[in-house]
């Protein structure tokens, strides 16, 4: 029960606990009401830290933690308040039992009743302590002074009484070895995302892969100028997802470096990330996405991270495959063909950039540039043969990236050195000094995009 009611101070006020207590329920009551109007959810941990060597003792054991109950009641341990004692948990796996869950618990507070004592094992709300305060302005004349510090404890499953504040803390798992173990994927109600490892981590895959398909989506882009990316009807679908991972992305990062925040935050991110992806699937319906959960965060956080996952699996198809030729021997630029369908009714394109005129790089390189597989390639140069015919295009398809600066040259894909690749699925070029410093790239358009 709240106290909204302020208390009437009045001249010749008899200053009575109960009228200090009510003032205090007072400013108690109108910070919560004002927390919970303007918060969403406002109650969970802010910092938890767990015993790991009690828990290999059999025991829960809390070092550290701050937050704010679900009542409003605050609390800093063990800056300000006590630890709670280790609860030993052992005792609990019998009957094939090999899971439990601990919480943080304190008894409820009691309108008109008693809710301090000196005990510390009473059912009381606080416990009476007695601490020495010097007067803060002179520094001098301390004095005794009692302050209620809370009644903690930690209590398993069942033994929270409904009604009383509690915050789950952990799971404890029992192993076949029986070995105790913190399950993982639990996540207990919380104010800030860094307080769990496990969240965390789910934003740091997650921006990791966003970071590498944006990578892979961003390569393909055709080139208009320097400064300019350019896309074709034919790259729409490429467009759209990167935009909407370029879009996210920004938001995921501030989140997971510097602002973490409240966990609703990143799961409003996440989903709004997820719903924009639905659009390019056909396995995953904005109406199947999870629906938050401040007491079950591990449970949505899982569901919609394996979600986002499978959604960045989509891959929109693309109409090439692009394969890099790297240096193998002074003047020789191979690669391998890793599927003999990039040689079946497909269209093979050589790109190539040099630092030189781009008219003589058209110009010379038809006669001097030779083409074959990697073990046929040397056989050519000794004997002056030719190899594959390669003629300049001044117009690639549109399915084509094109890059600044690269010429583009199509193949002949008939002749005995185009069977040589054939049929050792490998790709080299010959490329003489008369083209300072370059760099080569096979592109093969497939059936569709022909």
């Amino acid at each position: 029960m709240r106290q909204l009611q302020p208390v009437v101070w009045a001249k010749g006020t008899f200053l009575s606990p109960q009228y200090l207590q009510a003032h205090s329920q007072f400013q108690e009551s109108l910070l919560q009401f004002r927390l919970e109007t303007l918060a969403f959810r406002p109650w969970g941990f802010r910092t938890l830290q767990i015993d790991r060597e009690a828990l290999a003792g059999g025991q829960i054991a809390i070092t550290a933690a701050s937050g704010i109950f679900a009542d409003g009641l605050i609390f800093d341990i063990p800056a300000a308040d006590s630890a709670p004692p280790p609860k030993p948990v052992t005792e609990y796996f019998t009957d094939g039992r090999d899971t439990i869950t601990v919480s943080l618990a304190i008894p409820a507070h009691r309108p008109a009743g008693m809710n301090v004592s000196d005990l510390s094992k009473s059912d009381t709300r606080y416990v009476a302590e007695t601490i020495l305060l010097r007067d803060e302005n002179t520094g001098q004349s301390e004095r005794p002074v009692q302050v209620a510090g809370k009644n903690f404890r930690l209590l398993v499953d069942d033994e929270v009484r409904e009604g009383s504040p509690a915050l789950p803390v952990a799971r404890v798992k029992k192993l076949a070895n029986e070995v105790l173990e913190l399950d993982p994927a639990f996540v207990p109600p919380l104010l800030d995302i860094s307080a769990s490892s496990y969240l965390m981590s789910i934003l740091r895959r997650l921006q990791e892969i966003l970071t590498a398909k944006t990578a892979a989506l961003s390569g393909v882009r055709r080139q208009k100028n320097q400064s300019l990316a350019d896309f074709s009807a034919a790259d729409i679908a490429n467009f759209w997802l990167l935009y909407t991972m370029n879009s996210h992305f920004p938001v995921i990062r501030h989140l997971f470096e510097t602002r973490h925040g409240h966990p609703e935050e990143a799961f409003s991110a996440l989903t709004s990330l997820a719903g924009s992806l639905t659009t390019f699937s056909n396995k995953v319906q904005p109406s199947d996405l999870p629906i938050y959960d401040h007491s079950d965060l591990g449970g949505c956080f899982t569901d919609l991270d394996a979600k986002l996952r499978l959604l960045l699996e989509t891959v929109v198809p693309s109409n090439f495959v692009s394969l890099p030729l790297k240096l193998v021997q002074p003047f020789i630029y191979g690669t391998s063909i890793p599927d003999d369908a990039y040689l079946v009714n497909t269209k093979l394109y050589l790109a190539i950039t040099a630092q030189m005129p781009e008219a003589n790089l058209i110009n010379k390189a038809p006669d001097l540039i030779k083409v074959c597989s990697a073990t046929h390639l040397e056989h050519l140069i000794r004997q002056a043969l030719p190899g594959v015919p390669i003629r300049h295009v001044p117009n690639p398809p549109a399915a084509i990236p094109i890059k600044l600066n690269y010429q583009y040259f199509s193949l002949t894909q008939s002749g005995g050195a185009y069977e040589a690749i054939q049929r050792a699925r490998t790709f080299a070029v010959y490329v003489p000094a008369d083209f300072p410093e370059p760099q080569l790239e096979l592109l093969v358009l497939l059936p569709q995009a022909k």
